[in-house]
């Protein structure tokens, strides 16, 4: 009896959370700009406040009827500390949206005494993106692994783009996107496996606008080129 009466109530409350889901996917969608979908709506750390992803990295927080929304920071005050649990979702969010990420697509530059492994969303005609890369063996002293994530700046079919298809589908894409690196022309080379449009799509949804950007395991976002100390030092912090 008490194991129907536990099933009855589970039924009861997965329906009310499908239920506020169509009532806030409704009229959301009905105020977003031509074009843009709700990815995810999910409940949040508020009773009856829900969070709604649709592009951004950072969500809409959502009332249960969808009448009510903000876009900002939401905080907890919780032992006398403020905690921004906006920094918190967004945080997830990237882990969420890096895991779509295969490591075998991944251009990477293990170090041999590796500490923390970072992602750095490139792009092969950025001069800091070719300074960071001329550094590559500093950041692997100091136990830093470099793997490389494609965002061809210039958008998906463009020259850049194609220069990056090519060193991914390369024979030897390390060899490859180092020389492309270093200002040389390369055979343009073209294959179906080729990650480039994903990870400039994924690049985009985590909000990045320029290269380098680099992302570390727990979720941090370093825009921007960082030397290897000051990178190892954030990455420590």
């Amino acid at each position: 009896m008490k194991f129907k009466i536990l099933i009855n109530t589970l039924f009861i409350l997965s329906f009310s959370v499908f239920s506020d889901e169509v009532a806030i996917e409704e009229k959301i969608s009905a105020i977003l700009p031509p074009g843009t979908n709700i990815e995810i709506i999910e409940e949040s750390s508020f009773p009856d406040i829900y969070k709604v992803y649709y592009g951004d990295i950072q969500p809409l927080y959502v009332s249960k009827d969808g009448n009510f929304f903000l876009y900002g920071d939401m905080f907890e005050i919780k032992s006398s500390q403020i905690i921004n649990l906006t920094n918190i979702d967004i945080t997830q969010r990237r882990i969420s949206l890096m895991s779509e990420i295969n490591n075998d697509e991944l251009i990477s530059f293990p170090s041999k005494n590796e500490l923390y492994s970072v992602t750095v969303f490139t792009d092969v005609d950025c001069g800091y993106c070719r300074k960071l890369h001329k550094e590559i063996i500093d950041y692997n002293k100091l136990g830093i692994t470099i793997n490389y994530a494609a965002f061809p700046r210039s958008g998906i079919g463009t020259e850049t783009f194609t220069k990056m298809v090519g060193a991914w589908c390369s024979k030897n894409p390390k060899e490859s996107l180092t020389n492309l690196k270093d200002g040389e022309n390369l055979r343009l080379n073209f294959c179906d496996s080729q990650p480039i449009a994903k990870h400039y799509t994924i690049g985009q949804k985590l909000g990045i606008t320029g290269t380098p950007a680099i992302i570390s395991q727990d979720g941090q976002l370093f825009p921007g080129y960082h030397s290897p100390e000051d990178l190892l030092d954030k990455l420590k912090s």
